[in-house]
């Protein structure tokens, strides 16, 4: 990696954003040097992961500044290989938002190109929250990943997953949308077991939901006023809901947030949650997989150094 550590290096996912970063790259380049970032020393992920490698071989030469251009999958892996190598002290990181929902950014003010870029430039530090997950991969071998969004498990991941790639077209919002409205022909519940800061809620549900932020999917407010700094998680359980109960829960979250005054939705703060189920239940980590239950889910408060403006 001939790359100078006093810099910042790009990750960038050239496929994130239905394809839509590699296009712009080209702009985006353009922009970073016109923010006073010089010549960005730009390294390109080829496959799912890769984002990942390249991080930790950046962290091996030295580099202390590491920005995701992409979605917020990207920036997860950029995340987890900070937090693995232990790193997260005298590591900054940011990101560009360049993926579909774009939420991360959103949730943080960057969601531009230009108010990212200007964040990176100024060095405006804030320190954020991140979710540290233990759960078993499909062969059952144990495996601790990292969110700063989300996770989820239940039927709301199974339509994060099954999104086809040719739908983010579509933009931010849509794709998820239509993906919902399929899913909902299939069964949407099943039983869980649920101890939220020891306390137990077992019982049937479509999902159980844990935010760092307020926003998934793109523009739905899943969480409103969840906060990536105050130490806390904002879990939320979807009961066993009708399809009707599922599109007003959509609505709502379209809406701002009025889901949550729906009878068999409930949010809890927390720091630490158990979950499992006696169905084979997969997991979303800020879009990402993140293995299958029964999965040990603990906050890290303030843990990373970000580049993004200060809370409004």
């Amino acid at each position: 990696m001939e790359t100078d550590p006093a810099a910042p290096i790009f990750i960038v996912n050239p496929m994130s954003g239905a394809g839509r970063t590699k296009k712009r790259w080209p702009a985006l380049k353009a922009a970073i040097v016109r923010g006073g970032l010089g010549d960005p020393q730009a390294m390109f992920t080829e496959y799912h992961g890769h984002g990942y490698g390249i991080a930790a071989a950046a962290l091996e030469h030295g580099h202390r500044t590491i920005v995701a251009v992409g979605g917020d999958g990207t920036l997860n892996e950029v995340i987890s290989a900070v937090l693995d190598a232990g790193r997260a002290e005298d590591v900054r990181i940011a990101t560009i938002p360049m993926g579909t929902g774009k939420d991360v950014g959103k949730c943080l003010g960057i969601a531009e190109p230009a108010r990212a870029i200007r964040a990176i430039s100024e060095g405006s530090e804030r320190r954020l929250d991140v979710g540290r997950v233990a759960s078993h991969d499909e062969l059952g071998a144990p495996i601790t990943r990292y969110f700063l969004l989300e996770m989820s498990a239940g039927w709301i991941p199974e339509v994060s997953k099954s999104t086809p790639r040719l739908l983010k077209l579509l933009g931010d919002t849509a794709p998820y949308i239509i993906t919902t409205f399929a899913k909902m022909l299939g069964p949407m519940n099943r039983e869980f077991e649920v101890a939220i800061d020891g306390e137990e809620f077992n019982g049937r549900y479509n999902s159980v939901s844990i935010h760092n932020m307020e926003l998934w999917g793109g523009d739905m407010v899943a969480a409103p006023g969840a906060a990536p700094d105050d130490g806390l998680f904002d879990v939320i359980r979807w009961g066993p809901l009708s399809r009707r109960a599922v599109i007003g829960a959509v609505r709502g979250m379209q809406a701002g947030g009025s889901h949550l005054g729906t009878k068999g939705i409930d949010r809890h703060p927390a720091r630490a949650i158990a979950l499992s189920s006696p169905k084979k239940s997969y997991l979303d980590m800020d879009g990402e997989p993140g293995g299958y239950l029964p999965a040990r889910v603990e906050i890290l408060p303030g843990i990373l150094r970000f580049l993004a403006p200060a809370r409004p």
